[in-house]
């Protein structure tokens, strides 16, 4: 097992609080899903850091290690003590795979020592994931992948094109075997703008692993909305936000808004001056800054998600509390419900599909019989040959009334699921109002 992107992202903005309030040994709970962990290794030099795994019904999980590497230090932090040999380490990532990368990799090596050592003999002891922001992806990347760790997530990789580049003994960049192993393994979240990494030699681009871009200007790792190990689509399209593998549908959907969004126009708003009354323009803007549109899924598919996504909640509820117990409860809930129904959709179909093939080869089977009996026909009388071909007919080969019933079947189990997934929805009604009576019960102690 491994964390999800969107638990290490939260973990990502907060690497730097678990530094300043937390020390080796001791617990961190993060703020929006109250996921505890225990903190197994600390570093604040030029490189910031931190080694953590989630603690589930109150046992350490030393099989879901988790290492985190800050970005590039800025002016003005309260902990960020090395400013100027953080930036000069991320003007020289211009040209060259960054020297942070030693430190990340000394760093896992300390990590999981020390893992070991904690967990004890006989304990297993895993680093299931790797994440790194801005100058710190690439590193985290080249490291990772050397390690063979299974997870990666990185935010707005600085210099990640550079990191290619094979220069001096100390500066190998990513092997080619490792850039394989990175385009099967990470996931790197970029803001289309490219705030910041526009400046990084290359314009910000990610040439390694699975890179999820998404709508705004804001060098920050909290800036993608994230549901499991992908965008939350939902959000971007009810907010009317693009974000790369998008559907067709999806982005047409968001250009309508944003065309008519502009037909309002607002004087006090310059950067909204120009902004297009066609949707079609947005579609084009779409295609040439995020990419080719992701096919519309198959009902199969998206059954497959949404089981995918209900085990993700089944294993991040082990280790949440709080009010964001009940978030995830509601969508563990509605989730099911969508499943609930699209089983039911895909049995249906799959149903009207057999029959509809085994038809096809009963019909086919039969118009080579009655061909084989015309080429009887010199050694039969007209009689025999008529008496024949009278038995091989569809109509008398093929039951309709099973036909009728195996599908009155599914489409009765069809509608139960229906109905169920329903009372599921229902029950997720009532975990929000139980949650809203029960905030404002606090709220007026």
């Amino acid at each position: 097992m491994a964390l999800t992107d969107e638990e290490v992202q939260e973990l990502q903005t907060e690497v730097l609080d678990i530094i300043k309030e937390k020390n080796e040994g001791q617990t961190y709970t993060t703020d929006k899903s109250g996921i505890e962990y225990k903190v197994i290794k600390e570093i604040n030099n030029t490189t910031q850091a931190v080694t953590v795994a989630p603690i589930i019904k109150g046992q350490v999980d030393y099989t879901q290690t988790t290492i985190v590497v800050a970005g590039t230090q800025a002016p003005g932090g309260d902990i960020n003590n090395h400013v100027l040999e953080s930036g000069f380490n991320a003007v020289m990532a211009r040209n060259q795979l960054t020297e942070q990368t030693k430190d990340v990799r000394e760093f896992y090596n300390q990590s999981l020592s020390k893992a070991k050592k904690m967990a004890g003999i006989g304990q297993e002891v895993n680093i299931s994931n790797m994440s790194g922001f801005s100058q710190a992806g690439p590193a985290v990347a080249k490291v990772a992948a050397e390690m063979k760790v299974q997870k990666i997530t990185n935010f707005m990789d600085w210099g990640a094109w550079n990191s290619l580049t094979k220069n001096t003994a100390d500066y190998r960049g990513i092997s080619d075997e490792e850039f394989d192993y990175l385009n099967k393994h990470l996931h790197s979240y970029s803001d289309q703008g490219k705030d910041l990494t526009s400046w990084d030699g290359h314009g910000g681009i990610i040439p390694y692993g699975k890179v999820f871009t998404v709508e705004g200007k804001h060098h920050n790792a909290g800036l993608p909305k994230i549901k499991g190990n992908r965008p939350d689509f939902e959000w971007y399209v009810k907010n009317s936000f693009f974000c790369s593998d998008m559907t067709e549908k999806q982005v047409r959907e968001i250009a309508k808004r944003k065309a008519k969004s502009a037909e309002k126009f607002d004087l006090s708003k310059l950067e909204t001056w120009f902004d297009s009354t066609d949707p079609e323009s947005y579609v084009k803007e779409y295609l040439e800054k995020y990419g080719s549109f992701a096919p519309e899924p198959s009902k199969q598919e998206l059954l497959t998600l949404k089981r995918r996504r209900i085990d993700e909640l089944h294993a991040s509820l082990k280790t949440t509390t709080g009010s964001q117990m009940i978030s995830l409860r509601e969508e563990l809930v509605r989730t099911s419900a969508q499943a609930a129904q699209l089983q039911a959709e895909v049995y249906e179909q799959a149903i009207k599909d057999k029959l509809a093939n085994a038809k096809e080869g009963v019909s086919q089977h039969i118009t080579e019989l009655r061909s084989a009996a015309y080429t009887l026909a010199h050694n039969l009388s007209g009689g025999e040959i008529e008496g024949l071909l009278s038995e091989l007919s569809f109509e008398l080969a093929w039951n309709t009334g099973i036909e009728a019933a195996t599908l009155s079947s599914a489409n009765s189990y069809q509608k139960k699921m229906t109905s169920i997934a329903g009372k599921l929805n229902k029950a997720a009604d009532r975990i929000v109002e139980i949650d809203q009576k029960g905030s404002q019960i606090f709220g007026e102690l």
